[in-house]
């Protein structure tokens, strides 16, 4: 997906990082932390991907991966439908009209972000570190305790970045459908590092390019205030 952004770059969010991440460095040193993380998966308890002809075993990856990404993309896009307060408080904080790339780019760069920030979050921050305290320091004792302690402390991330990019405190002076939303994007943090220690690292990605689909790519158009699906001033 870099390199098609570099062959044919699409507009993309002034001020939102995003044209650096399609860059060829940030991809490049997420798949190789990704790499490694799906190397060290497989020592920490986590499946590896099945075989290129178990059909039976990635028709269970597909199922579980795009449906649950699937549920939460049609719980938080419903409630995004009625309050507009997750795109609302973005928008603000940038200063654009529409949170969402559109299409057909948005497919490509969804995608790529689901691998790259997948190979970061999961891959990364969770398989690694959790690879360092509990092989290494641990010498594998409480192995799973230190997985799940580390998919905890992820799960905070995303929530912590949005927070900062609407610039206000997590879950201080919110109405309680703007606290769902903070809730759902934590327990789906949590879901995120479940389908990696139960199916192996395909199934995380999987399941937030589901979710992507559902509240990106696609619902993002039926939002009135994202009618405008590029960039401009507010």
């Amino acid at each position: 997906m870099a390199g098609l952004f570099y062959l044919h770059p699409w507009p993309t969010l002034p001020g939102s990082g995003q044209a650096q991440a399609l860059g060829w460095i940030s991809t490049l040193a997420c798949l190789a932390v990704g790499a490694m993380g799906v190397w060290l998966s497989i020592r920490i308890g986590c499946p590896p991907a099945p075989p290129l002809n178990d059909r039976a075993g990635w028709r269970r990856v597909l199922v579980w991966g795009l449906g649950i990404g699937f549920a939460f993309g049609v719980y938080d896009a419903a409630i995004g439908a009625l309050t507009h307060v997750r795109s609302e408080a973005i928008d603000r904080g940038h200063g654009f009209t529409s949170v969402n790339i559109a299409l057909p780019w948005s497919l490509a760069h969804y995608f790529h972000a689901a691998v790259t920030l997948e190979c970061a979050f999961r891959l990364g921050f969770i398989v690694i570190s959790a690879w360092f305290v509990g092989r290494l320091i641990l010498k594998g004792r409480a192995e799973t305790l230190v997985f799940w302690v580390f998919a905890v402390l992820a799960a905070w991330i995303e929530p912590l970045m949005h927070a900062l990019y609407s610039k206000k405190l997590l879950f201080a002076g919110m109405d309680p459908l703007d606290t769902a939303l903070n809730l759902s994007s934590i327990a789906e943090q949590i879901v995120f590092a479940w389908m990696l220690r139960r199916f192996g690292w395909p199934a995380p990605i999987l399941m937030r390019f589901a979710w992507y689909l559902i509240v990106r790519v696609f619902v993002g158009y039926l939002y009135p205030h994202t009618s405008e699906m590029y960039p401009g001033p507010h």
